[in-house]
């Protein structure tokens, strides 16, 4: 596990980190700030105030400070969002199980949206599952799909162990079963591979609080690819298949439908077949008809933002739910309150030692005035 992973699990907001840039600064500036008070006290000041200030400074004089440092660190910690253990108690709120089928063919690489399609993509599939974090009672699971079809996060309420299998897709290094092989693959975008999977993730007993969201560029340039793309949607509408699930499929195209795009396999080269440029458009018409005969609705995002949340809250949200089980999978606990209590104690105590240290520099600033007109009478 990457240390960015191990971030990702253990903090809800590894970004927060970030803040720990302040602490090098405080330093800086405070060290700065120390020696233009001495320079100028002992430019102005008199012997007796240089010898009092000098006294005070001794001591216990660096609580203040450490106390500062502490109460810094723990707050970052705490907006940082520690979590550890497991948080049995399941939210009580009906919910859908909704599997994301997600793209990741070499034709997702192209630039026709910034960055490219697969990025667009896992963007708006990110924030799709923080809204419906927000919600809650609705399970999420991932499916990748190019010339096969992987199952990369089981249905599970620990949307931030789904977000962390999300970013960790990557076309340049898919594994074995996604790859073409040339012989038994024979393109890298099998779009019915990639709902069969979505089919399989899905509980048997939820039928009816079932969903399938298919994010896709639909450019499969195999002469099967119609066939293969009807045995997806024979698998989710349920016809031959024992037990059929009628589950509805709603579809997002990404990319130019009007244009051809260049795919970029590494630095400035483009992906060539027999010598001649790739390129890849949008293929609507699989993708309106998969939406269509599975009673699912499609969005043509193309190269515009992804509308997820708009899909999930009138077309998802809205539909019937299921109640949660005995069989959901716990989520880690957030313990930031720990962090933010001592952080604000240790701040809190910084405060009184400072109000503490300006009182006895005024009542010296007039003792030493006092003194001052007291030898000029």
């Amino acid at each position: 596990m990457t240390m960015t992973n191990m971030l990702r699990t253990w903090f809800a907001n590894p970004w927060s980190f970030y803040l720990l840039a302040i602490v090098p600064i405080w330093g800086v500036l405070a060290w700065i700030a120390r020696r233009r008070r001495r320079w100028a006290l002992v430019r102005f000041g008199t012997l007796p105030a240089v010898r009092t200030l000098a006294a005070m400074r001794g001591g216990l004089a660096f609580l203040r400070p450490l106390c500062f440092l502490i109460g810094v660190l723990l707050l970052i910690g705490g907006i940082a969002g520690p979590r550890w253990g497991w948080d049995w108690e399941q939210s009580v709120a009906p919910g859908r199980d909704i599997v994301i089928v997600l793209d990741v063919s070499r034709s997702m690489l192209a630039r026709d949206v910034l960055p490219n399609r697969l990025e667009r993509a896992r963007q708006a599939v990110n924030e799709l599952s923080r809204t419906i974090e927000q919600r809650g009672g609705h399970r999420l699971g991932l499916v990748a799909f190019a010339a096969g079809a992987k199952i990369v996060c089981p249905l599970t309420h620990d949307y931030e162990h789904f977000r962390l299998a999300l970013a960790n897709l990557d076309i340049l290094h898919l594994p074995a079963e996604l790859r073409p092989d040339g012989k038994t693959s024979l393109s890298g975008t099998r779009i019915g591979a990639g709902l069969r999977a979505a089919v399989e993730a899905h509980d048997p007993q939820f039928r009816g609080a079932q969903d399938i969201i298919l994010i896709s560029d639909g450019d499969d340039p195999a002469r099967d690819a119609e066939e293969e793309l009807r045995t997806g949607i024979a698998a989710a509408r349920g016809i031959n298949v024992p037990g059929g699930r009628n589950i509805p499929v709603h579809t997002v195209g990404v990319g130019n439908p009007q244009a051809g795009a260049t795919i970029p396999v590494k630095d400035d080269a483009v992906l060539r077949h027999n010598n001649q440029i790739v390129t890849t458009r949008l293929k609507e018409l699989p993708l309106e008809m998969t939406a269509r005969l599975t009673g699912g609705v499609y969005i043509p995002a193309r190269t515009s933002a992804l509308p997820l949340g708009e899909l999930f809250r009138e077309h998802i949200d809205s539909a019937g739910k299921h109640e949660e089980n005995d069989e959901n999978l716990p989520v880690r606990r957030l313990q930031y309150s720990w962090f933010l209590a001592g952080a604000f104690t240790f701040l809190g105590f910084e405060a009184v030692m400072g109000h503490r240290r300006a009182r006895r520099l005024r009542r010296l600033a007039k003792d030493t005035a006092r003194a001052g007109a007291e030898r000029a009478a």
